[in-house]
């Protein structure tokens, strides 16, 4: 892979614009799309040992997420998870899935869903489901994950702002300095240092610790910063968030 300007990115990495994801493969760019088809991980499988024995680029990750290197990979990894659980009744596999809490998780309703895809009752134990019933099992979570395709580019057509992006930052240490990840509590990136950084020179006080984990107190700062500056204080920094504390001076 040669993109031009950018020599060592490698397959996996991911670049935040404006909270914007950019996620490159071996001859092409993913972007625009839900996380789960930006990241070729079907039923957004969380970064782990385990996502890598199943396929995901090691060390790799978008939030949480694991990045893997085809669709194919992917969705074979959620079925690899799934009949790797036998023991465990499909509301069991869910609530540790995606547990309440975690967002807008209602691992129940997405039991539900699932048990009657498959005919049966949230109560069934995964060892008594065929191979056909995994699949259907894993094309539900992928549903439920949601999958719209975004654009895919080559290294020869990125788009102008990414194309200027690379040149600007040609280095991964440079582009790490500047990551703009759409961040909200829970996140843990790079780039949630700059968020805590800028709300800092803004004046936020106490000041926050940088360290990348998106918490309590980050949160905190971010509605502080969001009500004072005409956004919709949702604790969440998105497009419109990163330009008004770009913006700024500090």
């Amino acid at each position: 892979m040669a993109w031009a300007n950018a020599p060592d990115v490698e397959p996996g990495d991911v670049i935040s614009i404006l909270g914007v994801d950019h996620v490159f493969y071996e001859e092409a760019m993913r972007t625009g799309g839900t996380p789960s088809w930006n990241n070729q991980n079907p039923g957004n499988i969380v970064r782990s040992e385990e996502a890598e024995s199943y396929g995901a680029y090691p060390g790799k990750h978008n939030d949480i997420f694991a990045v893997f290197p085809s669709e194919e990979v992917g969705f074979e990894a959620v079925r690899r998870y799934l009949s790797g659980r036998g023991d465990k009744t499909i509301l069991q596999v869910m609530q540790a899935y995606a547990p309440a809490g975690h967002g807008s998780n209602d691992p129940q309703a997405y039991a539900q869903r699932i048990a009657d895809a498959l005919g049966v009752g949230t109560d069934t134990t995964l060892a008594g489901l065929d191979g056909g019933q995994l699949t259907t099992f894993a094309s539900a979570i992928q549903q439920v994950e949601g999958w719209r395709p975004g654009q895919t580019h080559g290294p020869e057509d990125l788009p102008d702002d990414m194309a200027q992006w690379l040149t600007d930052h040609p280095s991964r240490a440079e582009r790490e300095a500047a990551d703009q990840p759409f961040a909200r509590q829970g996140t843990v990136a790079e780039g949630v240092k700059n968020i805590q950084q800028r709300l800092n020179d803004l004046g936020w006080d106490p000041p926050l610790v940088v360290d990348g984990n998106f918490g309590l107190h980050s949160d905190e700062a971010v509605r502080w910063f969001q009500a004072n500056n005409g956004l919709a204080a949702d604790g969440m920094v998105g497009n419109k968030t990163w330009l008004r504390l770009m913006e700024l001076p500090g």
